[in-house]
């Protein structure tokens, strides 16, 4: 999502495809692991590249993570994320 107006930026990533480091974000195909270590790195280097990036540009940045949006973890992202909007 992004907010011109206010400079920000937030994403929501899935915890497999950029891997989070929760249980969803560990679980790894057992089939053509090469395969899937080079995605998955593609993936990080690539989140970590646009982040640092948009911050040269003066946005500020914030990732929410798909185990973040669940029922029990979801008061606390509303809260993190107004904050983040303020």
């Amino acid at each position: 999502m992004v907010f011109p107006g206010r400079r920000k930026v937030i994403f929501v990533h899935g915890c497999f495809w950029h891997r989070h480091d929760c249980p969803r974000g560990h679980a790894t195909p057992a089939t053509r692991p090469e395969f899937w270590a080079e995605k998955f790195a593609r993936n990080i280097a690539r989140d970590k590249r646009n982040i640092r990036e948009l911050r040269k540009l003066g946005w500020s940045v914030m990732t929410i993570w798909e185990c973040q949006t669940l029922s029990a973890n979801l008061p606390t992202t509303i809260k993190r994320t107004i904050r983040f909007l303020g």
